[in-house]
């Protein structure tokens, strides 16, 4: 019996390591949509990278930009920048979510949740309610956010009481004015938040 308890402890113990692991490979990500504003990534944080998407029809990389900061520490928050120069004048949706993982036996991916917090751009038309704190019908002032994912008291917010929480499938975005040849700096902080393997 002495040796099933240490067994099954474990094989508690190797999961949850197992699972720490796998969080701590947790990354914001900012994907940068210009629809017909050609985009040239500029610079990204340290230990991350910000560089023009490279799936999907090659005449529409050039509109695209993707970029995810270094893995994120636990229970700390981590202030991160994104600068990008646009071709032409227009507009650019920028948005929040995490980084994609997958396990090749499961059907879903992984859910990597990250809080983001006092978001700021250079260089842009002003965003609207980058700190979260104005809020109506439980939703950001400005922000398109999908599903529930307005947060006001499950942890301490960088700023103020508000934040979002976000993953790769459930993001949250906001369109910008821009101008050619005029660079722009997203800043965002953001804090690593639960992983969650799929079920199957």
């Amino acid at each position: 019996m002495k040796k099933l308890f240490i067994l099954a402890m474990f094989f508690v113990f190797g999961a949850t390591l197992q699972a720490a692991d796998a969080a701590a490979q947790t990354r914001a990500r900012i994907d940068i949509s210009g629809d017909d504003v050609g985009l040239k990534a500029v610079s990204a944080p340290e230990g991350g990278f910000l560089q023009n998407i490279d799936w999907g029809k090659e005449k529409y990389r050039k509109f695209n930009l993707t970029g995810e900061t270094a893995p994120l520490p636990a229970d700390q928050w981590v202030k991160a920048s994104f600068s990008f120069v646009p071709e032409s004048d227009g507009k650019v949706t920028i948005n929040l979510l995490s980084n994609y993982t997958k396990d090749k036996d499961k059907k879903d991916p992984d859910i990597r949740w990250v809080y983001y917090d006092m978001i700021t751009v250079e260089g842009g038309s002003p965003l609207q309610n980058g700190d979260f704190e104005e809020a109506k019908n439980g939703k950001p002032v400005g922000w398109d956010c999908d599903g529930d994912l307005y947060i006001v008291t499950e942890i301490k917010a960088f700023s103020g009481k508000a934040m979002v929480k976000v993953y790769h499938n459930q993001r949250c975005s906001q369109t910008l004015d821009v101008k050619k040849d005029q660079p722009v700096t997203i800043t965002v902080n953001v804090k690593r938040g639960e992983f969650v393997p799929p079920k199957e």
